[in-house]
């Protein structure tokens, strides 16, 4: 797989919808989720769903949020 030509944009919403309704909490854990989630939603090997999920998140397209009750909650942006 070529982790350069994934629409990511495509992928954050594939992520969105299969989260729906759960909170992807924890920095470790929800990002690791997230991995999970991507090697799933597109049948690659872990290594490459973790750079794509580096990917995401340094483009914009995932963020780590705290809310004022100090949970650590992953947030979806697909278009942004």
């Amino acid at each position: 797989m070529n982790v350069e030509q994934v629409d990511l944009a495509e992928l954050t919403s594939a992520l969105e919808g299969a989260f729906a309704g759960q909170a992807v909490e924890g920095a470790v854990v929800g990002r690791t989720r997230l991995r999970d989630g991507v090697a799933s939603h597109l049948g690659c090997s872990s290594l490459e769903a973790e750079q794509l999920v580096d990917t995401l998140v340094s483009r914009g397209f995932v963020r780590l949020e705290r809310t004022p009750e100090g949970a650590e909650l992953w947030r979806f942006s697909p278009a942004h």
